[in-house]
């Protein structure tokens, strides 16, 4: 089976809770609500992917233990194909502990990959890569997603980047994507310096779409030498958890609908605002219809 999305990268699960103050070292804070959730930069976004209707497969790696279980479980419930993840056994699967700031919604997270083995490029079924119409990557199992990448690129299959962290063969990954979405952090430790020098930067290295993604103050683009600057929604914040991931599906939905960069990035801007709503990246997931209520100014 073809699918139109497949995403390379880490699932795990999140442990998130709210707490009223961030603690000092040595103390305690009890915690005013708390939830278990599936995370991860790709796996979120194609959960997003599916609830939009797309189907959409992970290519991955988790144990047999009870972390892998609740992975496995979160995406079959949501609706992507695993038939292409690698179930090592034996190990520790990743796992997340997220501590959000009750008064600003912002998150600090604590988190290991646990004890698999990295990805490589003979676990890849390169058939379901090349058949896709667009591949999602985040940099967390380098050397497969650059594997995986050259693979999609010669198949005209698009290749989509979600940059959060600058690691040991970002630039190559960006070489080949066609489309680049990077955290405000990237793109200053990409060497760019400021948002515009940064969008010139990144889009010198090869990328047709660059995207900034900058939280609450919205993103800003360049396509074809044209730049783009969209606000973020006005909202009441309760976790930023997942926003981006939810921000990066929002953007590939757009990306499948054929819409130009200014209506990708209103549209994911929203997607990632809404999510902001409710605790954890999984959870608060808009519906396609809040999403162009929203849009609409009907929120």
């Amino acid at each position: 089976m073809a699918f139109e999305v497949v995403g390379v990268g880490h699932a795990a699960v999140d442990h998130i809770g709210l707490v009223p103050r961030y603690p000092e070292i040595d103390t305690k804070v009890e915690l005013e609500q708390f939830s278990i959730q599936g995370g991860g930069p790709v796996a979120t976004a194609l959960v997003v992917l599916a609830s939009f209707g797309v189907d959409a497969s992970f290519i991955g790696k988790v144990s047999d233990d009870d972390f892998g279980m609740f992975i496995r479980q979160g995406f079959r419930e949501a609706g992507v194909d695993t038939s292409a993840l690698v179930v090592e056994r034996g190990c520790v699967s990743p796992l997340s502990f997220v501590a959000v700031d009750g008064k600003t919604g912002k998150r600090t997270i604590f988190y290991t990959r646990g004890s698999l083995s990295p990805l490589s490029k003979e676990d890849l079924p390169l058939d379901l890569i090349g058949s896709a119409k667009i591949l999602h990557t985040d940099g967390l199992q380098m050397s497969a997603q650059i594997a995986a990448a050259r693979h999609a690129r010669e198949h005209d299959v698009e290749v989509v980047y979600d940059a959060g962290t600058w690691r040991d063969g970002s630039e190559e990954l960006i070489s080949l994507a066609h489309t680049v979405i990077a955290s405000e952090r990237f793109a200053a430790d990409a060497g760019g310096g400021a948002l515009a020098e940064s969008l010139k930067f990144l889009s010198s290295k090869g990328p047709d779409t660059v995207v900034i993604t900058m939280g609450e103050d919205g993103s800003v683009g360049m396509e074809n030498n044209e730049t783009y600057i969209l606000p973020g929604l006005s909202i009441s914040v309760v976790d930023t958890t997942g926003a981006g991931d939810v921000y990066h599906g929002a953007f590939i939905y757009a990306m499948l609908k054929g819409w130009n960069l200014r209506q990708r990035m209103h549209f994911a801007n929203t997607a990632a605002a809404l999510k902001c709503r409710s605790l954890g990246g999984r959870a608060g997931i808009p519906s396609l219809s809040e999403i162009d209520r929203a849009m609409l100014g009907e929120f």
